[in-house]
């Protein structure tokens, strides 16, 4: 399970910065991406925050009380 997670949010990164380096070679090829950008995005950041807020939850699990 560890893998798969780790290859999903390593294939979303590798997109995103495909997406910036096309970014960079300028607007003809960015324009068609605009919208798989825009979802790689938010699917990305929607990850981090699951990942943050899980990481709090199991360091929580091991305070004492």
């Amino acid at each position: 399970m560890d893998e798969i997670l780790t290859n999903w949010l390593l294939g979303l990164i590798a997109a995103l910065l495909a997406v910036l380096v096309l970014d960079s070679t300028g607007q003809s090829f960015l324009e068609p991406l605009a919208p798989v950008a825009n979802v790689l995005a938010l699917v990305t950041f929607l990850a981090f925050v699951l990942l943050t807020g899980a990481f709090f939850v199991y360091t929580a699990s091991f305070r004492d009380r």
